[in-house]
């Protein structure tokens, strides 16, 4: 690392450190003589588009938005690749902290709100990114294909002995065989290019302020409210057992509202669409065929979904109810 960063981007390194989080991505944090930079090798998926990823944190720089700032190899590149043909790019280290799961205060709660709506805005006009949750999503990823997956991905559980992930994907084939008939008209909800994995640990905070968003890795075209939602439920310390606050998500969505848009049919479907994804998406999955050593996130992804899906069953359509009455324009 010390000679790859020396010939391509002439830094010269004194100290690297393999940073502890995210499962997807190698990460290093470099001192150098020059300063201190973040070096990632990004995992490559259908989700991940890392050459997208610079230009259009330069362009949200340019729109006030404090994200990820690159540097550009001595071939004027800000993508470069490595002996064994690995992508990695190199990026300014942007200082702060970085706050676990549903333990941000309410001011960094408020605040990442409002900078998701000022995102919103300043992206509505972007038209560089693919498309996420979209027609070929609810395509695929349909409740009778889930019901397969977890069957599958049952069997590897009992395999292993893995009794406590066993009984969890008993509950989720129970729950998708019942799982309400939901349908989605996506000319009518908000599309938006937006972050794509907007949520806490995402976000580089000083004491009572977000410094910067990072990890661009995943922008895409996704309805605003699935993002909003999602990044909620992460952040907000009233979710941490899987449980929501009605009047948490709504002070949340009318932080956001202070500078994005939505319509009617956007609220009305705003916690019904995250909970269709949470009931579609084979977690448990991920965390088995994944061979990173930070895999346990997915499993903690995949147990903390699986709890809110469990207060989902009970509680859509009070929570439904809620926003679209106290969120009317």
């Amino acid at each position: 690392m010390d000679k790859l960063l020396k010939k391509m981007y002439g830094l010269n390194v004194t100290k690297l450190e393999r940073s502890a989080n995210g499962a997807g991505s190698e990460t290093f944090f470099a001192d150098c003589q020059e300063g201190k930079f973040v070096v990632k090798f990004p995992s490559l998926s259908e989700m991940n588009d890392p050459c997208a990823e610079p230009a259009l944190c330069e362009y949200l720089q340019n729109k006030g938005i404090s994200v990820c700032r690159f540097v550009k190899n001595k071939n004027g590149e800000y993508i470069s690749t490595d002996e064994k043909g690995r992508l990695f790019h190199v990026q300014e280290y942007i200082s702060g902290q970085v706050f676990d799961w549903n333990t941000a205060p309410l001011s960094i709660l408020r605040e990442s709100a409002e900078t998701l709506g000022r995102i919103h805005a300043a992206l509505k006009n972007y038209s560089r990114l693919k498309s996420g949750i979209g027609e070929d999503f609810f395509r695929y990823m349909t409740p009778e294909n889930a019901l397969r997956s977890y069957e599958i991905t049952l069997l590897t559980a009992e395999a292993r002995s893995d009794e406590k992930t066993a009984e969890k994907l008993r509950y989720r084939i129970e729950m998708i065989k019942r799982f309400p008939s939901f349908t989605f008209d996506l000319h009518r909800l908000t599309l938006t290019p937006t972050h794509g994995d907007y949520f806490i640990s995402q976000l580089i905070c000083s004491e009572n302020k977000i410094n910067a968003v990072i990890d661009w890795t995943t922008a895409c075209i996704h309805p605003a409210v699935w993002e909003i939602v999602r990044s909620y439920v992460y952040a907000a310390p009233e979710c941490a057992k899987g449980e929501i606050s009605p009047e948490g998500l709504r002070d949340y969505f009318s932080h956001y509202l202070s500078f994005g848009e939505l319509n009617e049919y956007d609220i009305k479907m705003s916690v019904k669409l995250f909970y269709y994804q949470l009931a579609v998406c084979d977690y448990y999955a991920q965390y088995y065929a994944s061979d990173s050593r930070n895999s346990v996130i997915y499993l903690r992804q995949a147990e903390f979904s699986t709890a809110l899906l469990r207060w989902f069953e009970k509680n859509e359509e009070m929570l439904t109810e809620h926003l679209e009455k106290n969120l009317r324009s």
